[in-house]
């Protein structure tokens, strides 16, 4: 009977997006040309109306999330982001040790500005006066993000020492395609792993209110998903090759005209690109679901039934209406994007969503707020 009566408790509660194409353009076309004739400086303004359009159209129990951001702050970070980066490249220009150390120095550094830019992300993001949270956590970020960015570094480091290896001794050209490929493959095999690592460390010190966000999936899900996506991946652009091989041998069989080998190029992308396109949206797909049927707060726990065909329809149909309106359709197409994604996207609420709030509302008030907010930026991570 007790199994029945908590059953019976759990509400499903849909997501719902009330964003309009029209309405969204009229934002996104001021800020395009607002940052253009400030350099760039409008852009912090441009995400953070761009945020609160998607926020404020963005619903849960028929309340809209908010986006409390400072434009200032967000300029601020990417002023010190290209600050960094500009240091880099100048010391790149320099010798190789000083870019060396120069990019050891980079990479130390991301951990913490990528704890920096979730910690602002959230902190700026409400749902019915409640504020989501970020436990900044330095240390474990470094422990999570060490491997990665050794190996991203390594990488780097390695792909210079062979392009100057090459320069040097000719004769080394024909290493080069296999050591890039032993490179590649390595980072294919680990990226499963790093991407379920990156995503726990950033759910679990995610808060709404006082309440922790908890993650459910493990490495092995996340192998499964991109063991699968490598294998079709390898189907589908070998069908491609050899289709293209087989095309290749006849037109030579059959004494094809220059004309018709010209085409092959155009040919070639026809399949290449929706090939892609349907790779991408089933990595998309499978990845969301992923993520948020994993996702729980308390005993609430969200849903996501993200379908790749749906989401391939989309990219295709996006891509198509943006080329051809040469941009212009592009808030069109995020709108349309966003309201599919909250449509199938919902929340198993236990009891009463609004008592749930109400009481990280009161929690959040005996708390206070926290000062640590001022080492908050917005890097563009």
């Amino acid at each position: 009977m007790d199994n029945l009566s908590a059953k019976s408790a759990v509400n499903n509660t849909p997501f719902e997006f009330t964003g309009k194409g029209g309405e969204f353009f009229a934002i996104w076309i001021v800020n395009v040309a607002l940052t253009i004739l400030t350099l760039g400086i409008y852009s912090a303004w441009a995400k953070v109306r761009t945020h609160q359009y998607f926020y404020g159209n963005t619903l849960l129990d028929g309340v809209s999330f908010r986006y409390t951001a400072n434009p200032v702050q967000i300029l601020k970070g990417r002023l010190i982001a290209f600050a960094v980066f500009m240091a880099y490249y100048v010391s790149s220009t320099m010798s190789p040790i000083i870019a060396g150390g120069a990019l050891i120095i980079l990479m130390l550094l991301v951990p913490a500005f990528l704890v920096m830019s979730m910690s602002f992300r959230l902190r700026n993001s409400e749902y019915r006066n409640v504020r989501f949270n970020f436990d900044k956590s330095f240390k474990t970020a470094y422990k999570v993000f060490a491997i990665p960015v050794i190996v991203v570094g390594a990488y780097i480091f390695l792909l210079g020492l062979l392009e100057n290896g090459m320069a040097a001794n000719p004769e080394g050209q024909a290493f080069f395609p296999i050591a890039i490929l032993i490179l590649v493959l390595a980072m294919a095999l680990m990226f499963p792993w790093w991407e379920y690592m990156i995503t726990h460390f950033k759910v679990v010190h995610a808060k709404y209110g006082s309440s922790d966000f908890t993650f459910s999936a493990s490495t092995k899900n996340y192998y499964g998903l991109y063991l699968k996506m490598y294998g079709l991946m390898i189907l589908v652009f070998g069908l491609i090759g050899l289709s293209v091989a087989l095309l290749i041998s006849l037109m030579n069989s059959d004494g094809s005209t220059e004309d018709m080998k010209a085409i092959m190029p155009l040919f070639i992308a026809l399949l290449v690109f929706p090939a892609y396109l349907w790779v991408f949206a089933y990595l998309q797909a499978k990845r969301t679901n992923l993520l948020y049927n994993n996702l729980h707060l308390n005993d609430n726990k969200v849903k996501s039934e993200l379908k790749t065909g749906y989401m391939f329809y989309l990219y295709v149909t996006n891509t198509l209406a943006i080329m051809l309106s040469l941009g212009l359709l592009m808030p069109w197409a995020k709108v349309r994007t966003a309201r599919y994604r909250a449509s199938v996207t919902s929340v198993d609420v236990v009891g009463d969503l609004g008592q749930f709030t109400a009481l990280q509302a009161e929690k959040q008030s005996a708390l206070g707020e926290e000062m640590g907010e001022m080492f908050d930026m917005d890097l563009g991570f």
